[in-house]
């Protein structure tokens, strides 16, 4: 039995080799840095051990996509759900665009996403520090491993000090245009 589509008489289409406008030289450069990635990481990660390093991406990637995404789109979505500020009504005290529901626009949310994104980002690349570096770190970087935690917690601070910041500048700079 074939595909449905033969029972139609249309040919079955394949996938295309690539993608509109890709060059040629696009698949061997992407498969070159996959290979570099993996060197890299079996370097870093020991040398020794390749099916290691083949279970930690996998893993990280599971971890990411069952786990933090769910997580994150969760919030997102109960940042999303709070209801939307009030705007001022229109001449004659109708709701401007009152005939058509639309999504709120929330102004604020991005000041929420852009430093929890990016404190997440820094949590991620630096957590082997930020919770408890390795005893062996002290003794491959001469470095201390103190304050980490720390400095974490004061740059996600600053990230979220400054967005409200901004936010606090667009918000009186609207108020001001009206």
């Amino acid at each position: 039995m074939g595909h449905p589509a033969h029972f139609r008489g249309e040919p079955v289409r394949r996938l295309p080799p690539l993608r509109a406008g890709e060059p040629l030289w696009y698949p061997p450069l992407l498969l070159c840095s996959f290979a570099v990635t993996a060197y890299a990481g079996t370097r870093l990660l020991g040398g020794d051990d390749p099916l290691g390093v083949v279970l930690w991406v996998v893993g990280a990637a599971l971890l990411h996509d069952l786990v933090l995404l769910p997580l994150y789109t969760a919030a997102d979505r109960a940042v999303g759900a709070l209801p939307p500020p009030r705007r001022r009504s229109g001449a004659g005290g109708a709701a401007p665009d009152a005939a058509r529901p639309r999504t709120p626009y929330r102004p604020g949310i991005n000041h929420l996403r852009i430093p929890a994104l990016l404190s997440g980002l820094l949590l991620l690349v630096w957590w082997p520090l930020v919770s408890g570096p390795p005893a062996r770190f002290e003794r491959s970087t001469g470095l201390s491993a103190d304050g980490f935690t720390e400095r974490w917690l004061l740059l996600t601070a600053a990230l979220f000090a400054v967005s409200a910041g901004w936010a606090l500048l667009s918000a009186l700079r609207r108020r001001a245009r009206r």
